[in-house]
């Protein structure tokens, strides 16, 4: 009995430390990064930028009096975590972008690729003062993108293929207190969005069942000044998913669809269509939504 006893006491025991070894194991086990590493890339530099003034280039490049910037700019005060990455020729550069825009999933300010991206020599050293970011301009692609869950932080991704062996590219994450968006900025956003070709367009809004025109002037000035061959490729389809049936969503997105069709008419309809909630919503907010497919080229 005084076996059985003793016996018993070092399970109890050996159950004890198992549970606070546990516990001590979820408390000081580092957590995983929020940004998944593009698999066999290599960290080649990391550094912190503490309340720095950084550069935010939103738009496609223009040069005047020698001097290149882009056409839409923020410049800001941020905290900034830079890394920089080499990978071998095994993958390319969309591969890359692919992987790192797939898991953000906030608003793309504004995207590039190739020529244009404009002056590779231009990103690598006035932007991110890194002369291995420079190479062909045709082996470019230049990304900005929101995070859905923290309005102040923004993912920058520059990657670039070097040369046949090697591909080089920098990722910063910014945290910043500054607005980044302003009127210019949401426009370049709506007309990356567009380029891409399908999809759901931001500034979209709506008060009462009704269009705020006011809240969604910058959508509404840009689909008006779009230029006409876009204008005849594209197709916008409005959603609603608020009420409990699909009857009452398809109401409220044909009522949608009509006001907006009048709002954008500049001597040209682009055509505008209710399709209720049969599309599933881009996130968990279930406000209406305006998607869009640019007809391909001919």
């Amino acid at each position: 009995m005084q076996l059985s006893a003793m016996s018993s006491d070092k399970q109890v025991i050996r159950f004890i430390m198992l549970v606070v070894f546990s516990l001590l194991s979820a408390v000081f086990t580092p957590t995983a990064s929020a940004i998944e590493v593009f698999p066999r890339a290599v960290l080649v530099e990391s550094k912190t930028l503490d309340n720095t003034e950084y550069r935010l280039v939103l738009s496609s490049l223009q040069h005047r009096k020698a001097v290149t910037s882009g056409e839409v700019e923020r410049l800001i005060s941020a905290d900034v975590k830079r890394t920089f990455w080499q990978l071998s020729s095994n993958h390319d550069v969309p591969q890359i972008m692919s992987h790192y825009l797939n898991q953000w999933d906030g608003e793309v300010l504004y995207q590039c690729d190739g020529l244009d991206c404009g002056s590779s020599n231009f990103w690598a050293n006035k932007i991110f003062n890194n002369a291995k970011l420079y190479g062909r301009d045709t082996n470019q692609a230049y990304a900005v993108v929101t995070d859905s869950q923290h309005e102040d932080k923004v993912y920058v991704l520059y990657a670039i293929q070097r040369s046949k062996q090697t591909i080089y590219f920098n990722i910063d994450e910014i945290d910043s207190s500054d607005a980044i968006e302003n009127e210019d900025v949401a426009r370049q956003s709506i007309k990356t969005s567009i380029a891409k070709g399908a999809g759901w367009l931001p500034g979209f809004h709506t008060i009462d069942g009704r269009i705020d025109e006011k809240a969604s002037a910058v959508l509404i000035e840009t689909l008006k000044g779009l230029d006409s061959g876009i204008k005849r490729r594209l197709y916008l389809v409005v959603h609603c998913y608020e009420a409990n049936n699909m009857a009452d969503n398809f109401s409220c997105s044909t009522r949608l669809s009509q006001q907006l069709r009048a709002a954008i008419y500049d001597n040209f309809e682009i055509p505008v269509f209710g399709h209720g909630a049969l599309t599933l919503p881009p996130a968990d907010d279930l406000k209406p939504q305006l998607r869009f497919m640019l007809w391909p080229k001919r």
